[in-house]
């Protein structure tokens, strides 16, 4: 008795037992590690997905070796995990850690930007939405040139104003479909700017250094569109960029529970 007294106050003797009893209460509170709890959802689950592969209710026996499959993977994975082989791999390192990035987007993609919030993305962003102003018009010239060029665009002017076919009036007519920096480019900075702010389908008298014009918008393109227009690119833009920024907050906040050690 007095051996296993002395035996019992040896702090080595102390050290195990705390050690066992630790134990112990980890598999009382967590379990045991080795046993794997085959729940009613998994049968559940795993019938949906025979159901699924082969568009009818499987039989007990095709039930039987879907679940034996499980186990089998179940036990292996496990294994795998206390054998520490996911840290060894980098392609389950990378699957792991993609599925925390996937996890962390998640609630993201499952909710739809509101008006304002896509408003807020528009202006922001609104450079990758607008395209410049494109100017579709029709000009006709009249040469300084000739000495009766004013005479003779007035009488085209007055032609138009009373119906006139613009075809029919014997003078060609030239069109394009320009920028407002094109138009400057071939008109000058003053006309570009008049073209650019002329009413649609209105023949206006516009003058360059050679000549005498008469110059018709019909339509202006470009431009930003509008919100309703575009919804849909804007929505999957945003949702896009909210979900590399859930993802991206999810790393900050993971490393910052980390520390890093160098060894030399």
């Amino acid at each position: 008795m007095a051996s296993c007294a002395r035996l019992l106050r040896e702090p080595v003797i102390h050290f195990l037992l705390i050690g066992a009893l630790l134990f112990l209460a980890h598999r009382h509170i967590v379990g045991d590690p080795r046993v794997v709890v085959v729940s009613a959802g998994l049968k559940a689950d795993l019938e949906r997905q025979l159901r699924d592969q082969m568009g009818r209710a499987p039989t007990e026996a095709e039930l039987k070796a879907a679940l034996d499959g499980w186990k089998r993977e179940e036990v292996l994975y496990r294994e795998a995990l206390r054998e520490g082989l996911d840290r060894e791999d980098a392609t389950v390192r990378t699957v792991l850690a993609d599925k925390l990035r996937a996890r962390a987007a998640q609630p993201v993609a499952a909710r739809e930007p509101t008006d304002a919030e896509l408003d807020a993305w528009l202006a922001a962003h609104r450079s990758r939405y607008e395209t410049p102003r494109r100017y579709d018009f029709e000009v006709v010239a009249f040469p300084r040139s000739d000495p009766v060029a004013e005479e003779q665009r007035s009488k085209y002017r007055l032609a138009l104003a009373d119906g006139a076919d613009p075809r029919t009036l014997g003078r060609p007519i030239m069109g394009g479909n320009l920028t407002r920096d094109d138009l400057a480019a071939k008109f000058g900075p003053a006309v570009s700017e008049r073209i650019c702010s002329s009413p649609l389908a209105t023949w206006q008298a516009l003058e360059t250094e050679d000549s005498l014009l008469l110059v018709r918008v019909n339509r202006v393109g470009g431009g930003l569109p509008s919100r309703e227009e575009l919804r849909p690119t804007l929505t999957a833009e945003w949702v896009a960029a909210m979900k590399r920024q859930a993802v991206d907050d999810l790393v900050e906040s993971v490393l910052a529970r980390y520390r890093f050690e160098e060894n030399p």
